[in-house]
């Protein structure tokens, strides 16, 4: 509802609103006021005009709520008070009439109302007739509360001049149909008063007389008698108003003296409210000072307490990833063996694994252990006279094959003359160990770690360098609180404890342990502990000098199968057409036993890290990708944003392994992109069958897009057959025959034209075939086929057109008979040899063919290809299109069988070929893959299964 509008002034409703603040208070006029969401204010604005639909609704609302019969008379009368005429009332009532002041109203009705006219019909002594009619297009009144206002208004003008108020008839009203509301109103003028006439008699009897006696001359007596009484009666009510004037003026006093009483009793209150505010805000300043200081401690407390328990839920969630994964390999493991079953990659391999991880367990509950102990005041250092430089060597080369693994060079640099030191060698193992495991995890391929041991005075040093990433100062500020990880980067597990333990054991030492580090220009810890004193006291241990070594990590062992491909691990698995699962895992273990698992249905490539997964994931287009959340450099998630950015790997399924199984990290999970999640410790069986339903679901939907766009080329072909084919014949035939017959006789330009027409009319005619024979797949008969001598023919066409010197070498068996369609299977072969010979114009085409199984012949003279091992296969025959081109990349190798993909230029292939070939193939339940020719280009080998059949058995 719009308030405002100009159509009605708030003169109408103001007197309303003074009353029932007067009657019922402040509050429930704002009552009333809320549904419409106006203020008091803005509605006592002297200029302000409202829509008539709000003051119908207003006095709706007012009506319901007061239920006053007398609410309309009342506030009329309001209407005539000096607060709303103002100073016009004085002049009105002592100068005009009641008729002259109705006129004026009709006159001023424009000023106050845009939405209707008003005029004066008639008038009579002490009457009048109103009529009040609605301005067209303007807006009607729906009802009378309007109208009933206007009574009380006409009504209560008289009272004005002190007489009773007028009497309103309502002839006629809108409201009841009539055109317009027609307002007939009568008064009474009041009786003289007895002394104005009284006064008004005598002066005018005194003024006659003395006229008449004393001038002599009636005229004169007459003009002095009324001049006379005019002066009496003038006199009486000059003494009545002064009257009036002197009973207002003494009221007016009597109202300042006690005014002048209010305002001395208000400053008296006023002093004493001064005083008690001073007091007051005295206090409230004290007592703001203590909020605010306790406000300030609080504020430090809470920050404090939610960095702890910030600390506490990020330690847990890393300690629990930390346990979770060796639970892994060890419950696995034992999982196959209470079943009966053996562990992927063996029972010996399983077993290390699982030593290894209860070993890693055990110091993990160790460290926790010792931190609890350093926190009781419990532990004590037993010293031990060492060598530090051999000390610092034995501890350096445990991690050698892990640098090496990493591609990371670990650099030694030991003082010439380092003076032995009395050390606890647990604790100081514990620290360098630490220390270079942290290094390992954050130097990029390439880079270089570099531990010193040197002396500096009193102290040994021990320095642990790498050319990382390096950390931000906040970061460093506090890398050595306990639970706390740099935010610098990627999340990288870890329980935060590692350097922790290094500053404890520094500390127990009576040393420290320094932190300098920049983005971008890498990290150095600086270990500083002083040597002792040797005594012969049994408590520090010193009496004894062994040789101490710490025990090396176990080293790097690869996965049965496997190979070292670019520093990559690749697991061949069950055949080199298995699908390609990415296992992305930073721990050795279970990278390794993630690989043994799948590797009985899947090629299995192995990645350390995000980026290094990231990377293996966009060269090899991988069917799933299995990753850990928790990494170094790249997380899990940042993984599955990263695959889902880019094209080539929007589609891949992503199964997320981790630790972290609360609501939160899996649904950031899915957020990022992953297809599944699978909290460890796992089940070795529900893993691969996750991976499988993923793997499987790919393919459907792959199988469901490609019958898709098969289904849309028959429709295509169809209307390529009816529209294309007969003027194409007209143009492929004609156009020969008109050179012909046009001979030399024309230019070269227009025998060169003539040459680029039926060039483009070959080109058109090819690639209609192909459409056609899109549609025709399938359709042909099957019956027995020579695929050797379909090989040749299709060799023979090709050779047929090539000018550019291409040479073939052919060793082909033409003795197996298959059974087939001989049509599709011939289409096949002549686009994979028109194609080898377009790889490279003027090189050399490798073309094979032979029988493999226990039928196959054994003829030592029939060249074998590269695939010997078909041979022992299932009944059939191989053929192998080898070419000199520039070969199809790993990552476009399914592509290239997806209908409308071409590698070709825009204009010189239909992208139809192959996918032909593909579904040709695929349907006599045969295999058409590419691969790496020993030629540098591109070997197509095809696989057509089928019960053998020689020659004789076909002639019959």
């Amino acid at each position: 509802m719009q308030v405002f509008r100009p159509e009605v002034h708030n003169l109408l409703i103001r007197p309303f609103m003074d009353d029932t603040r007067d009657a019922l208070g402040e509050e429930a006029l704002l009552d009333i006021l809320e549904p419409f969401g106006v203020t008091q204010k803005e509605l006592e604005d002297p200029n302000a005009w409202l829509s008539l639909e709000f003051v119908e609704a207003f006095f709706d609302r007012l009506v319901a709520l007061r239920n006053d019969p007398a609410l309309f008379s009342r506030c009329g009368r309001r209407v005539v008070s000096p607060k709303y005429f103002g100073f016009l009332r004085p002049l009105f009532r002592a100068f005009n009439s009641p008729m002259f002041t109705f006129t004026q109203v009709v006159k001023a009705g424009p000023r106050v109302n845009k939405i209707a006219s008003m005029q004066v019909e008639r008038t009579g002594t002490h009457a009048l007739t109103l009529t009040y009619r609605s301005n067209p297009e303007a807006p009607r009144e729906t009802t009378d509360h309007c109208c009933r206002a206007r009574i009380a208004n006409f009504s209560a003008v008289t009272t004005m001049f002190e007489m009773a108020p007028a009497v309103v008839h309502h002839s006629a009203c809108m409201h009841r149909g009539d055109e317009a509301c027609v307002y007939e109103i009568e008064w009474e003028e009041p009786r003289r008063r007895w002394r104005s006439a009284l006064a008004f008699s005598s002066g005018g009897a005194l003024g006659l007389l003395l006229g008449f006696y004393g001038l002599g001359d009636l005229r004169w007596g007459a003009l002095l008698g009324a001049l006379g009484g005019l002066c009496a009666a003038l006199s009486i009510r000059v003494l009545r108003l002064s009257g009036e004037l002197r009973e207002q003026i003494e009221d007016m006093e009597a109202q300042q003296d006690a005014l002048v009483q209010s305002v001395s009793a208000g400053e008296a209150r006023y002093e004493e409210l001064l005083q008690a505010k001073a007091e007051v805000d005295e206090k409230v300043e004290t007592r703001t000072a203590e909020l605010a200081l306790t406000g300030q401690r609080l504020s430090e407390t809470l920050a404090e307490v939610r960095a702890l328990d910030e600390a506490k839920t990020r330690f847990f969630t890393n300690v629990s990833h930390e346990l979770r994964t060796p639970l892994s390999l060890i419950l696995a493991p034992v999982d196959d063996l209470a079943r009966g079953l053996e562990p992927p990659g063996g029972r010996q391999a399983s077993l290390s694994a699982m030593q290894r991880n209860g070993k890693r367990l055990l110091h993990l509950i160790n460290q926790l252990l010792d931190l609890s102990k350093f926190d009781a005041g419990e532990m004590k250092l037993m010293r031990l006279h060492l060598d530090i430089g051999d000390f610092v060597r034995g501890v350096v080369s445990a991690f050698e094959s892990d640098a090496h693994r990493r591609d990371v060079t670990l650099k030694l640099e030991i003082a010439d003359a380092l003076t032995p030191a009395a050390v606890d060698p647990k604790w100081i193992e514990s620290a360098i160990t630490n220390l270079v495991a942290n290094a390992l995890k954050f130097s990029p391929p390439g880079s270089c770690i570099t531990v010193r041991a040197y002396d500096r005075g009193g102290d040994v040093m021990i320095s642990v360098e790498d050319q990382g990433e390096g950390m931000s100062d906040e970061d460093v500020a506090q890398v050595f609180s306990r639970f706390a990880q740099a935010e610098q980067g990627e999340k990288r597990g870890g329980t935060g404890l590692g350097l922790a333990i290094v500053r404890e054991a520094a500390r127990l030492h009576g040393g420290d342990v320094l932190c300098t580090s920049r983005i971008g220009a890498g990290t150095t810890f600086t270990l500083r502990i002083p040597r002792v004193v040797q005594t012969d006291d049994a408590e520090t241990g010193l009496a004894a000098r062994p040789s101490v070594r710490p025990v090396a990590a176990p080293t790097e062992s690869y996965l049965p199968g496997a190979v070292r491909r670019d520093s990559t691990e690749l697991i061949v698995g069950p055949s080199e057409d298995a699908p390609l699962a990415l296992v992305v895992e930073d721990n050795d273990d279970l990278r390794r036993h993630v690989g043994n698992l799948l590797c009985t249905s899947y090629r299995v490539l192995l990645a350390s890290d995000g980026e290094h997964g990231v990377r293996l994931a966009f060269q090899e287009s991988p069917d799933v990708v299995i990753s850990d959340v928790a990494m170094p450099r790249m997380d899990g998630y940042a993984l599955c944003r990263a695959l889902r950015a880019d094209e080539r790997t929007q589609g891949v399924p992503i199964l997320l392994v981790t630790a972290r199984s609360d609501v939160g990290w899996v649904l950031e999970g899915f957020e990022a992109g992953a297809s599944d999640y699978v909290p460890k410790p796992f089940s070795a069986r529900e893993l691969l069958a996750r991976v499988d339903v993923h793997v499987r679901l790919r393919s459907m939907l792959r199988e469901m897009a490609v019958k898709e766009r098969l289904a849309t080329l028959g429709v295509l072909a169809a209307s390529v057959a009816h529209q294309v084919r007969n003027p194409l014949t007209a143009l492929v035939s004609g156009l020969p025959a008109m050179k012909k017959r046009i001979g030399p006789s024309v230019d070269p330009m227009t025998q060169e034209m003539m040459d680029v027409m039926m060039d483009c009319a070959t080109r058109i005619e090819r690639m209609t075939a192909d459409l056609l024979d899109v549609s025709r797949i399938d359709r042909e008969q099957s019956g027995p086929f020579s695929p050797g001598s379909g090989l040749l023919a299709a060799v023979r066409l090709v050779q047929a057109r090539l000018t550019d010197g291409t040479r073939f070498d052919l060793a082909v068996d033409e003795s197996t008979v298959l059974e087939g369609r001989a049509g599709d299977m011939n289409h096949v072969f002549l686009n994979l040899v028109d194609n080898a010979a377009r790889a490279k114009p003027g090189g050399c085409v490798r073309i094979r063919g032979w029988a493999t199984g226990a039928h196959a012949p054994t003829d030592s003279s029939n060249e074998r290809g590269s695939s010997d091992a078909h041979m022992d296969g299932p009944a059939g025959y191989l053929v192998e299109v080898e070419d000199q081109g520039p070969g199809v990349p790993a990552a476009k190798r399914l592509k290239i069988f997806e209908p409308f993909y071409t590698t070709r230029p825009a204009g010189e292939g239909t992208g139809l070929g192959l996918a032909i070939a593909k579904q040709v193939i695929d349907r006599h339940g045969g295999t058409l893959r590419v691969v790496d020719s020993t030629e540098g280009g591109a070997l197509f080998r095809v696989f057509i299964p089928n019960a053998l059949r020689s020659p004789q058995v076909a002639a019959q």
